[in-house]
């Protein structure tokens, strides 16, 4: 015995939020593989980044005064791998955290997602230029540079992401831009210094770092966020 069936007008009212909630799901799952692709590029960029530090070759019958004499000749690839291990991971950080305000996507935000994940990618070659030739200024302008061009390709995403209104009406997109640029500042103003003085300029590298500890606390803080809330 059959019950009684539905009127059509149930039937005509569920079908609306049915394919609400399939397209929902379909939007869901193509930001994860989005997401997830990029995290694996991420990985990728950072694991390459230790292949360039390479023991040099010893003879086998002096081992401990040769190894103690080669060590010290690894620390600038040494310095150079915990910079852009550090530098790429705050990249990571802002990116993954961008991402998680982000509703939808598009076309063009899924190709310019691919010119960050570009110039990711390719920050293991200056890595391997500034732990070469740190002392000059051609070294320090390439890593300079490739970072600076990572740092304001993230900006350009993020810009287009809250212009095109594809990320939750909650988000801080003020207190975002203004974290985004802070790492492509210091590099690009390191490639004035590194004319005058490539020491000097890569000691302002760690000016990003710092900033990045210090202005983030800030930006989430209450104050920060009331600040950020009145001046938009």
């Amino acid at each position: 015995m059959q019950g009684p069936s539905r009127p059509a007008e149930d039937r005509g009212d569920a079908a609306p939020q049915i394919d609400q909630e399939r397209a929902a799901d379909r939007t869901k799952r193509s930001l994860d593989r989005f997401v997830n692709f990029s995290d694996a590029v991420f990985a990728i960029a950072i694991t390459l980044l230790v292949l360039d530090i390479r023991l040099p070759a010893i003879d086998a019958t002096a081992i401990r005064p040769a190894l103690g004499a080669q060590l010290p000749e690894l620390m600038p690839n040494l310095y150079a791998f915990m910079l852009s291990f550090a530098v790429i991971g705050g990249y990571w950080v802002s990116h993954h955290r961008f991402f998680r305000a982000v509703d939808r996507s598009d076309a063009r935000l899924i190709w310019l997602n691919l010119v960050v994940l570009f110039f990711v990618v390719l920050l293991p070659f200056p890595t391997q230029v500034v732990a070469e030739y740190g002392d000059t200024t051609l070294g320090v302008e390439i890593y300079a540079g490739a970072m600076t061009l990572t740092g304001l390709s993230i900006l350009a995403l993020k810009a287009y992401a809250f212009r095109a209104h594809l990320t939750a009406p909650e988000a801080n997109r003020s207190g975002s831009m203004i974290r985004s640029w802070i790492t492509p500042l210091v590099f690009a103003l390191s490639m004035v210094v590194a004319v005058w003085s490539p020491i000097w300029a890569t000691r302002m590298w760690f000016l990003a770092a710092l900033a990045f500890f210090v202005v983030d606390p800030i930006i989430n803080s209450d104050w920060g966020r009331l600040v950020i809330r009145n001046e938009g």
